[in-house]
């Protein structure tokens, strides 16, 4: 058996992923796609954003915007870290330690939210933005924007 969750790339790419049900082997596929240990965070309450937990920086892993986009705008706030490499969405976690699948109207939205991510990447290759303060604004305006519309 297996629970679907969305796989968000650097680029704001997503693609369906199927993981396993149970916790050891769900674990285990998350650590081989990520790479290594793997933190989820809490940024909607009934989702959870894993990503890869050891140290991205120093890893080499490129700033993963859509899913840093997404947190924040599940959080309703500009979270002050970045989310590097590539990110895993899912359902929120079982007492058994695994997740749940991803509820269809979260995926959604996880593809809605990519999808302005990766439009303002594509701009930004012509026209960069102003600088780091500017990039965030144009990126959460985008993501709030379209995130919105999946909720109409």
């Amino acid at each position: 058996m297996t629970i679907t969750a969305l796989c968000i790339g650097p680029q704001g790419t997503t693609d369906t992923l199927e993981l396993p049900d149970g916790y050891p082997a769900q674990r285990q596929a998350l650590r081989d796609l990520l790479g290594g240990t793997v933190d989820a965070g809490v940024y909607h309450r009934r989702a959870l954003v894993h990503v890869f937990g050891e140290g991205a920086l120093a890893q080499g892993r490129e700033l993963n915007v859509a899913a840093w986009a997404l947190a924040c705008v599940w959080r309703g706030m500009d979270i002050g870290y970045g989310l590097y490499g590539t990110a895993v969405v899912t359902g929120p976690g079982r007492d058994d330690g695994g997740s749940e699948a991803l509820a269809d109207d979260l995926a959604e939205q996880v593809r809605a939210v990519c999808a302005a991510v990766h439009e303002v990447l594509v701009v930004w290759r012509a026209q960069p933005p102003a600088g780091e303060a500017a990039a965030r604004a144009e990126v959460l305006a985008a993501a709030r924007h379209h995130l919105g519309a999946t909720a109409a």
